[in-house]
């Protein structure tokens, strides 16, 4: 199998769990490519995050999701178009999402579920031995046992878990008597 032809898979099984994903806390429009073949998505999230020390919340993100030409060799690339970007330590000032480490094994659905982890500031998932925001950092770390986090406590969906269900058919059984 050619690497086009790997990456043509992979795009149509991240474009399945994206699809699996998509609903009322978690919509997207195709920027680039066409679907199952998407390139780039515009991402739009609505969730609470914090943006600002005071603190000060934010309740929609809108990001921009590329997948490189080398994509899935290289990880996605994410960055928050609304602003100011989330003052968190695994957000850069410039909205870019440090993801921490990429697997190729990790479905887009799943990259998107955990960058939305980190936007409520899901305590097992932030990560402030590698801060992209050290300000911010400092700032958790001082927080971190205040009750403040994590700052959204919206259930997310499952990306390998379609929300359509499929209707069985029914057989039914009849009995004939004779008389």
């Amino acid at each position: 199998m050619t690497p086009q032809e790997r990456r043509k898979i992979r795009l149509e099984n991240d474009f399945k769990e994206m699809t699996n994903i998509k609903g009322s806390v978690i919509d997207w429009n195709v920027l680039k490519g066409v679907a199952p073949h998407v390139e780039s998505y515009e991402v739009i999230v609505n969730i609470r995050t914090i943006i600002d020390p005071s603190p000060r919340y934010r309740n929609q993100h809108d990001l921009v999701l590329e997948l490189p030409e080398n994509y899935p060799n290289t990880p996605p690339l994410v960055n928050m178009s609304s602003v100011p970007p989330p003052y968190h330590p695994n957000w850069y000032r410039n909205g870019n999402w440090c993801y921490g480490t990429w697997s190729l094994s990790e479905g887009l659905g799943h990259y998107v579920i955990r960058l939305i982890r980190t936007l409520q500031f899901d305590l097992e998932i932030t990560n402030p031995e590698s801060p992209a925001n050290r300000d911010a950092n400092q700032w958790f770390l001082s927080k971190k046992n205040s009750g403040l986090f994590p700052c959204d406590k919206t259930a997310l969906p499952d990306p390998t878990h379609s929300k359509f269900r499929i209707q069985r058919s029914v057989h039914k059984k009849f009995n004939i008597q004779n008389n």
